[in-house]
């Protein structure tokens, strides 16, 4: 049973990456982003269905979990073409550690809300999003030194 949670685990940290590169590839191609959020969601729906097909053997589920399935595909699916459009505008480095980093809004109402337990693994991952954050805001400052020095040195006229 744990063996199968790792291969999920390894799994998804690999469909993420080619997600990511596949999306910097669509942009390079100059694709819609809109284009690529409907066919992503497509074969995503598709896989689950058949996922599902063959486990359960039917895809009926309570209205409360449609509701809240609905809801969720919703927001992946403006989440998504949010950040396929946002690859133009920004590194995407920074748009895949916003995307990551948009799991502590869960995790901490989580904590609030129903009162779970940190421990010290969840600390140490709180931590971390806390100093992801903290990098992230460093190498934005780098990044609007340096184009500030190139504009300097553009503008200056030659004597």
């Amino acid at each position: 049973m744990q063996m199968n949670g790792y291969l999920f685990l390894v799994l998804t940290v690999a469909c993420f990456s080619t997600l990511g590169v596949l999306h910097k590839v669509a942009d390079f191609r100059r694709c819609s982003p809109s284009a690529v959020n409907v066919c992503l969601f497509l074969w995503a729906s598709c896989l689950m269905a058949t996922y599902t097909l063959s486990t359960r053997g039917s895809l009926q589920a309570p209205a409360p979990a449609a509701t809240v399935a609905v809801a969720c595909g919703v927001c992946a699916s403006v989440a998504v073409l949010a950040f396929q459009t946002g690859i133009r505008f920004g590194k995407i480095s920074t748009s895949w550690l916003i995307i990551n980093l948009s799991t502590a809004v869960p995790t901490i109402l989580s904590i609030v809300c129903y009162g779970e337990h940190v421990g010290f693994r969840r600390a140490l991952a709180l931590g971390a999003i806390v100093l992801s954050l903290f990098f992230l805001w460093k190498d934005k400052e780098v990044e609007i030194a340096e184009k500030e020095k190139e504009t300097e040195v553009g503008v200056k006229p030659v004597v």
